[in-house]
């Protein structure tokens, strides 16, 4: 049987109320599942979510864990069943991701793209942005990119147009996955 070795990232979020101790033995269980099969892990920590988890008021944070991985194919479904009947974990997402895309640290990219967005000038509200158009910038299309992805989204929720975004399609495509991504894990509003 041929084994087909492809890069993933899984996230994970992590009910808030778990001790400390629960959430680090989740975590080590799961990479003893994943074995070598870990590029890189970024702990997000606790972070608020725009919206309630499963409608309770005071259930609006949770802890975010993500990991790049390099696994084959048959070791997916070991870790979906690894989450079935786990109540620490609110959500998971596990999607596969190019070899060109790179892993970034949370922290470290939402203080680099904030200083990229000080550093421009004044805009009025209808100059448009060019910053995913330019291909040396493409590669910080992720969903952690989150006060990136807000600009390229209109005040009533939507996805900006190619029109205004001087986007090519396959940039745009991905930017429209990553905000859909980004709303998936509560940290981009749907509506405004």
């Amino acid at each position: 049987m041929i084994c087909i070795m492809e890069n993933y990232e899984l996230v994970l979020l992590l009910d808030p109320k778990t001790k400390d101790s629960d959430r680090k033995n989740l975590t080590n269980d799961l990479e003893k599942i994943l074995e070598d099969g870990v590029v890189s892990k970024d702990e997000i920590w606790l972070m608020d979510l725009l919206y309630e988890l499963s409608g309770v008021k005071t259930n609006d944070k949770a802890y975010f864990y993500s990991y790049y991985l390099k696994l084959n194919t048959s070791k997916i479904d070991d870790i979906k069943k690894f989450f079935l009947y786990n109540n620490i974990v609110l959500k998971y997402d596990i999607f596969r991701r190019t070899k060109s895309q790179v892993s970034f640290e949370f922290e470290k990219l939402q203080k680099d793209l904030n200083a990229i967005i000080a550093s421009w000038e004044e805009r009025k509200l209808w100059q448009k942005i060019y910053f995913f158009s330019d291909l040396k910038n493409s590669k910080y299309i992720n969903w952690k990119s989150i006060p990136m992805l807000k600009k390229y989204i209109t005040r009533f929720g939507n996805i900006k147009p190619r029109k205004y975004t001087n986007n090519w399609v396959n940039i745009q495509k991905k930017l429209r996955k990553e905000i859909i991504r980004a709303r998936n894990f509560w940290l981009i509003e749907f509506i405004k």
